[in-house]
């Protein structure tokens, strides 16, 4: 059966006229996940008007025998951050927000960095990694197990014990109680070790509860949730209708169990700061906002406007000491002029990247992370490599 799918689907690449370099990627892209220990995967190519070539291997779920396919949905992890760029830009034409305003403008509690309170956190310094505002084990709080009680710590690696234990006591609480816990004086949760030593503005470090903390700063300057924003300005004009951030907001039924191994399920997890790294989608849907990130990239996007899309695609910070990155609006843009964002989590790793000058996006998900397996990285790496073709043995 797998056999004949394959050749139907070679059919189908011939017979539509794709370029001879696909088939080739999809031959090599088979062979590496049989070679690889991952569970479920799938990708996609696109153009700035359809999608070249989609595909998935593997399982969804291993127990049900169920197949990942194009409509399997799961978390994205960070690359949900491109989606917070998109919204802070579309309150930005509408007039509610200021990309260089004070973010207490907008929030219901003051946010200061303690070393120095007189230089202001903006929406920009959020956007770009450059507030000040740091992870640290505070971060692990964000997470939350679905069945706390059925997760057995034991059978977790020694070293990730702690984590797991900490992330069994969290309890879901709205997001706006997780930041002023640990972002304003009177938090429990507070301390100055939460911030930089650096002021705003001067020093990229990237931050996920920055990007949640700008992705709350949307509600409030909108007067709309973040949930209900993204869905009307976004999900919903892109006919994104598998994509949600809950569980109760998609399909449970198209959703892929996360394994960290074959013989390794995730627990089931959900984030309190979803909107760093929760959005749960599809292969299918992400494929109808890559084309759309693309064609906005060409100031021909239906969903901001060009000045918009061009200042999201700005060069706006520089990344540490990685002189060959730069940051957008959220959005990482590299020296050879690729735009794009990686996502990780317990049970997922995700990567989506396009090129403008070549007209191609590429997007790559797996249900199956690389915390406890080196080898799953390095599988990924390669498989990323072919599909973006980059393989130098290639003379294509």
């Amino acid at each position: 059966m797998k056999k004949a799918t394959s050749l139907l689907l070679l059919f189908l690449i011939f017979s539509c006229g794709i370029e001879d370099d696909i088939l080739h990627t999809h031959i090599e892209l088979q062979e590496l996940y049989d070679e690889s220990e991952l569970v479920g995967l799938s990708v996609a190519i696109v153009d700035n008007r359809k999608v070249l070539y989609k595909n998935s291997f593997g399982h969804a779920d291993i127990n049900k025998n169920k197949r990942y396919s194009s409509h399997t949905i799961q978390n994205i992890g960070s690359i949900s951050k491109t989606f917070i760029a998109l919204a802070v830009m579309k309150a930005v034409e509408q007039g509610k927000l200021d990309l260089d305003t004070n973010i207490n403008t907008y929030l219901p509690f003051d946010v200061i960095h303690p070393l120095y309170p007189e230089k202001p956190i903006t929406v920009r310094h959020l956007a770009t990694h450059t507030s000040g505002i740091t992870d640290g084990e505070v971060y692990y709080r964000s997470y939350v197990f679905e069945n706390p009680n059925q997760v057995d710590i034991s059978a977790f690696p020694e070293d990730y014990q702690p984590i797991v234990e900490l992330i069994k006591t969290n309890e879901k609480i709205d997001e706006s109680v997780f930041f002023e816990n640990v972002l304003s004086t009177s938090g429990p949760w507070y301390y100055q070790e939460n911030f930089l030593e650096n002021a705003p503005g001067e020093k990229y470090e990237y931050s996920n509860i920055a990007a949640a903390l700008a992705a709350f700063v949307i509600e409030n300057a909108t007067g709309i949730s973040y949930e209900n924003y993204t869905h009307k300005y976004i999900f919903d004009p892109l006919h994104m209708d598998a994509t949600g951030w809950s569980f109760n907001d998609v399909n449970m039924q198209n959703h892929a169990t996360l394994y960290y191994a074959k013989d390794f399920e995730v627990p089931k997890y959900s984030l309190v700061t979803k909107a760093d790294g929760g959005l749960i989608t599809s292969n299918s849907d992400f494929s109808k906002y890559l084309i759309e990130m693309m064609r906005g990239y060409q100031g021909k996007g239906k969903l901001l406007s060009a000045a918009s899309y061009k200042e999201m695609f700005r060069f706006q910070s520089k990344h540490g000491e990685i002189k060959e990155a730069m940051g957008g609006i959220f959005w990482d843009i590299n020296d050879n002029k690729t735009i794009g964002h990686t996502g990780g989590d317990p049970g997922i790793i995700t990567a989506c990247m396009f090129d403008p000058i070549k007209n191609r996006g590429y997007y790559l998900v797996t249900n199956t992370s690389e915390e406890f397996n080196i080898n799953i990285e390095r599988s990924i790496e390669k498989i990323w490599k072919t599909l973006i073709n980059e393989n130098p043995d290639r003379n294509y």
